[in-house]
């Protein structure tokens, strides 16, 4: 099995007249954790909707496990998962329903659909909820739903936006073991707002302020002053 990578070359991308990320350049090879941290509005979100193709940058590449998102788009995005904010759910369907149509859109199908499903619902802990409609659901199964749909078909590269939101204590820990379990074989590019819960998770951190990318490196000693002097 090739070694994941996820490659981005000088992307950029303004609203308007505001620049939301700046001219970054980022790669990230072999099965990790990396936690994105920065306050708000630093660009986290619109450059994690560039990596997965909901957002086209302005300028510069990405390359998912070698493959252009502009040129060969399906390949590539066939390589990730994305847990967006507020993992958004079809609120007329069932738990059940809306992980056999995730399947079904990956092309799986049979026996492998059905392994793949039994998987992820006993990954997320989605057992009690099998048959209730989305609309139903309280904001910490609908974010383990969008979790289990971002990892069904084992991607090679996770993206998830604050996979922890709206989870009880026990359920965040619980997640964040499976997203450890989950960098033993994939690329995990996570944020947080939550310093305490990035060294239960990972290694490996990135840092975001104004659109620019101001540290990329291991895991600092004193993550809070860190963070504090590198993006205020």
């Amino acid at each position: 099995m090739t070694s994941p990578t996820l490659q981005l070359q000088h992307l950029a991308k303004c609203f308007g007249k505001l620049k939301v990320v700046d001219d970054l350049t980022l790669e990230i090879t072999g099965p990790q954790v990396v936690c994105l941290l920065g306050p708000n509005g630093a660009g986290k979100s619109t450059l994690m909707r560039m990596i997965t193709g909901f957002l086209p940058p302005d300028s510069g590449t990405i390359r998912v496990n070698g493959h252009s998102l502009e040129t060969d788009r399906l390949t590539a995005c066939n390589a990730l998962g994305y847990l967006p904010e507020n993992a958004p759910s079809h609120p007329a369907m069932r738990v059940n329903e809306a992980l056999s149509f995730v399947a079904a859109m990956h092309g799986l199908a049979g026996a492998a659909a059905r392994q793949a499903i039994s998987e992820a619902v006993a990954q997320c802990q989605l057992e009690p909820v099998l048959t209730r409609l989305a609309s139903q659901l309280s904001k910490g199964y609908r974010h383990r739903l969008g979790l289990a749909q971002a990892m069904l078909h084992r991607p090679p590269i996770l993206v998830l936006d604050e996979p922890t939101d709206g989870l009880d204590p026990a359920q965040k820990q619980a997640t964040r073991e499976l997203i450890r379990k989950l960098g033993e074989r994939s690329i995990v590019l996570l944020s947080t707002h939550l310093l305490d819960e990035v060294p239960e998770v990972s290694n490996h951190v990135l840092m975001m302020a104004h659109g620019n990318l101001v540290y990329d490196g291991k895991l600092p000693p004193d993550l809070s002053a860190t963070f504090i002097q590198k993006t205020r």
